[in-house]
């Protein structure tokens, strides 16, 4: 192509161009429908969101939901009608679970980054949380928070290394953690809960709010705790951090604790070395649940045998103390316990050990509990019926 025929189509080119724009510029079409259409959209999404329950249920009684069982819209239907036909009114779902994963897309740019949303398991989280308040099920959020290893692989700089190796330290299951005196951490904690507000969650449920437990715990290393300030001040600490972000949400809070926490709730030198006490989580959360699951109490513990086949004294053991709190101190807390409904350690938790802990737990005067079964199955027979 010789050079007048390559000036003559690139100014050909020109005047195309120049005439659209023009003609864009003269009309505002472009911009109007694009406006107009984003618009729409937010629209859209803003009157989409769930909204929470104005009048919810109580007491609690609730039933964790994995984020892979949200997933199987046959199964979610089950349970709803599981919590329909019984004394059942509240559900548990993982949005950030062991992996680090999201179950949900939110807002939370953090996240985003550090590829916490590669994994998104409930498309619709509208959609989803909308299914239960249409029946009246109060709808809690779970988020792991220490335990993370995306975000741990995302920013190491806030993540627990391995003092020998230099490398992320991992506990006996292989995951990594973060350091729990970063503000990082606790900032997107708070993030995470803001975003499931905006949802219409009715609650979000930290768990994993604690140091490790298991692993090699000798080669810790924290890039921000200086290993001389308590365990137990720096999860208080945290936990007033929380409270101080979300208290102008509209969403209630609560968190997880080991149910030795519960069970020695009044020896406040006692923080299990993972800086967890009772007194500290009953005073900056609505609702505080202490994991007495009877399997995992040691054998001969406080003279049981097997703590696993005696669910009614180990429950009851563990929650007793909550009114020694109650008669000396002042918090805003309801205690609300988790229960087992799983067999562990050759100890079948049929109907009748299951309502055994239920029992326990009005027998201390708590009104409101939890069932834990990691697969989601439930024993019917312990309930009763409506």
């Amino acid at each position: 192509m010789d050079e007048k025929k390559i000036i003559l189509l690139l100014a050909g080119v020109f005047i195309f161009v120049l005439g659209v724009f023009l003609f864009f510029s003269q009309s505002n079409t472009f911009e109007l429908a694009t406006s107009t259409a984003y618009n729409i959209i937010s629209s859209v999404q803003t009157q989409n969101h769930a909204q929470k329950l104005a009048n919810p249920p109580h007491p609690i009684k609730g039933i964790y939901i994995s984020a892979w069982t949200a997933t199987n819209s046959k199964k979610i239907q089950e349970l709803i009608q599981l919590i329909k036909e019984t004394e059942l009114n509240g559900v548990v779902v993982d949005i950030k679970d062991a992996t680090g994963f999201l179950s949900y897309q939110t807002a939370v740019s953090l996240a985003e980054k550090i590829g916490a949303h590669r994994e998104i398991k409930i498309r619709d989280i509208d959609k989803f949380i909308n299914q239960f308040h249409k029946e009246n099920i109060y709808v809690i959020g779970r988020v792991q928070v220490f335990q993370d290893p995306i975000m741990a692989q995302g920013r190491p700089d806030v993540a627990i290394k391995d003092s020998k190796t230099g490398k992320l330290w991992k506990d006996n299951k292989g995951l990594e953690w973060l350091d729990p005196s970063s503000r990082i951490v606790w900032q997107y904690a708070a993030d995470i809960a803001q975003d499931m507000a905006r949802h219409g969650f009715d609650e979000v449920n930290f768990d994993y709010v604690r140091f490790p437990a298991d692993g090699v715990i000798e080669r810790l290393d924290f890039p921000f705790w200086d290993a001389v300030r308590p365990k137990y001040e720096l999860i208080s600490s945290f936990f007033a951090y929380l409270n101080q972000e979300l208290k102008d949400t509209d969403i209630a809070t609560s968190a997880d604790i080991f149910g030795l926490a519960a069970w020695r709730a009044m020896d406040f030198s006692f923080d299990l070395n993972i800086g967890q006490r009772l007194i500290d989580a009953l005073a900056y959360f609505d609702f505080v649940s202490p994991m007495v699951y009877p399997s995992h109490y040691p054998d001969n513990f406080s003279g049981i045998k097997k703590p696993a086949a005696k669910p009614y004294e180990i429950v009851h053991g563990s929650l007793e103390t909550w009114q020694d709190l109650k008669a000396t101190t002042s918090y805003k807390a309801i205690l609300r316990p988790w229960l087992q409904d799983f067999d562990l350690g050759g100890i079948k938790y049929d109907q009748t050990k299951v309502r055994a802990q239920i029992q326990a737990t009005y027998d201390t005067g708590v009104e409101s509990w939890l069932l834990w079964n990691s697969s989601n199955r439930y024993t019917r027979g312990a309930l009763l019926q409506e």
